[in-house]
């Protein structure tokens, strides 16, 4: 099984974001065995006090993940999700394939339309089409990674005989994971993904998702669909003090002991077949807590899960 875990690049978890916490996760994450890191992006924010809370301080994902391919030497290097409407795709394109010349093929380009109304507003940028801009961005850097020279024509940009170099280590280009579970996000998965990443979801839905994806490659001729890595709250109550309980009172999928976890985990591998897993640890009020957390995952949950 492979577990990718999300590093505090921003305050999400309860503490601040801080360049020491960011590597330290990273690094304490390579150790141990994750096989990735994924690292959020938010460029501006406003709202809600929870919200500017979780995603007022937030450091540039491909940047940092330029700072940590010096840093690290195995582990994969992954946005989830960078939001293409926001950055002009040609750029992002060249950006992502530097960053994977440097961190030799580790780049992981997981990427999302955007959800948030005023950050596009504040970028000058239009809500109301950002799903379409978001498939075109991603057209522009498969063209931008092809054999120079490279040419493109869609509604946005358009460009002819073009060179854009260096091209990434990856061929024919870094991995593409999209997340998201509507009839748009299945279709663009299904188009583009190399994993398709859900957020977590029930059992049940998940395979009336999973179905919908399936059907989506089907209809467009994919013959072998992206890989599923779903993402996985967790939260050891026994390292974080919190046993959160649903509206129901009963305890939350991935909340509570270590034998709780993986069960969970167990009963989506076994009834879904699911073999991979993006964590996010969940109730850590400290970078102390998240090292413990992280470590107990894989010393002792993984362990439990492979028997």
């Amino acid at each position: 099984m492979q577990f990718s875990f999300r590093i505090p690049n921003a305050d999400y978890l309860g503490f601040p974001a801080t360049p020491e916490a960011i590597l330290t996760a990273t690094q304490r994450a390579e150790a141990l065995g994750y096989d990735a890191v994924l690292l959020n992006d938010h460029l501006i924010m406003k709202g809600a006090p929870e919200v500017v809370a979780s995603w007022g301080n937030v450091y540039e994902p491909l940047t940092t993940m330029a700072y940590l391919a010096g840093k690290t030497e195995r582990i994969k290097l992954a946005t989830s999700v960078l939001i293409l409407p926001h950055r002009n795709p040609i750029l992002t394109a060249k950006t992502v394939a530097t960053v994977d010349q440097f961190s030799n093929g580790r780049v992981i380009l997981g990427v999302g339309a955007g959800w948030v109304e005023s950050e596009f507003a504040a970028l000058a940028m239009n809500f109301a089409d950002r799903g379409a801009r978001a498939d075109e961005y991603l057209r522009v850097c498969q063209a931008c990674w092809s054999p120079d020279p490279v040419s493109f024509t869609g509604a946005y940009h358009q460009f002819e005989d073009m060179h854009c170099s260096p091209k990434p280590v990856q061929q024919p280009h870094p991995a593409i994971w999209i997340g998201g579970s509507s009839k748009a996000a299945l279709r663009r998965a299904a188009e583009f993904a190399t994993i398709w990443q859900p957020v977590p979801t029930p059992l049940e839905a998940l395979l009336e998702h999973k179905a919908n994806l399936l059907a989506a490659c089907e209809k467009i001729g994919r013959v072998k669909p992206p890989e599923i890595r779903m993402s996985f709250r967790i939260n050891f109550s026994d390292i974080t003090g919190k046993a959160p309980s649903g509206p129901d009172g009963n305890r939350l999928t991935g909340h509570g002991s270590v034998e709780d976890v993986a069960g969970d985990i167990r009963k989506y591998r076994d009834e879904a077949g699911l073999d991979q897993f993006q964590l996010n640890f969940n109730g850590c009020g400290s970078l102390a807590q998240l090292e413990e957390s992280m470590t107990l995952f894989m010393e002792q949950v993984w362990p439990a899960v492979e028997g």
